[in-house]
């Protein structure tokens, strides 16, 4: 595997740098990309935000640690679908809320993954979602998969095809719903969003993003 490249973050405003310079992070190139309204994104950032949504994610990252204690009683329904799926499938978590910075045709970005691992013998990527799923979910998911490194593959594309992507559903029942992100097309989205979001800061005094 390649070595992790050196970054920092910045957590109140979620910004990854690499030296003095700001690396755009996955939901803000599907966003500047215009490929989604901004609305629907700004709601993806503020499900991690909300203290249901960010309880939610830091007790099924504990639990996959095997660290988990005590935790809010308004998230139990949730974290019992996270639990229910690992069972029923056998995945086995590697990588729980993983972050880094990756390239795609040589242009970088930063990422914070929800899960890698391992489902019935396939490397597999997983986002977590309490809200909506929604199709851009997918293209987002694909720059996971082509950004985090691999052990043999070298290209983004190859990383892309040789891994799984399932965006898990957490429902207030405490059963989870499974979304397939099949299509080969996403990779493609995915890289020219990257590339019109690099465009796009290169004149950004020019093109002041309004919301």
């Amino acid at each position: 595997m390649t070595a992790e490249p050196i970054f920092t973050f910045d957590e109140t405003t979620h910004t990854y740098s690499i030296g003095n310079k700001t690396v755009p992070n996955c939901t803000s190139v599907v966003a500047s990309g215009g490929l989604v309204p901004y609305r629907f994104v700004a709601e993806d950032l503020l499900e991690r935000k909300r203290e249901l949504g960010r309880e939610t994610h830091l007790a099924c990252h504990l639990h996959n640690l095997g660290k988990l204690g005590s935790y809010d009683p308004k998230i139990k329904s949730y974290l019992h679908a996270w639990i229910v799926f690992k069972e029923q499938t056998g995945y086995t978590p590697l990588l729980s809320e993983y972050r880094t910075v990756a390239w795609v045709n040589g242009l970088p970005f930063g990422m914070t993954i929800d899960n890698s691992g391992m489902l019935k013998g396939k490397d597999t990527i997983i986002e977590l979602k309490i809200g909506a799923v929604l199709p851009h979910h997918a293209v987002q998911l694909a720059g996971y998969a082509a950004g985090l490194p691999h052990p043999t593959l070298r290209t983004p594309f190859a990383r892309f095809m040789a891994r799984k992507r399932l965006i898990v559903e957490l429902r207030s029942s405490g059963s989870p719903k499974v979304h397939a992100c099949e299509g080969r097309g996403d990779y493609e989205v995915f890289a020219a969003l990257l590339h019109v979001s690099s465009w796009r800061k290169q004149f950004s005094d020019v093109y002041k993003e309004e919301q």
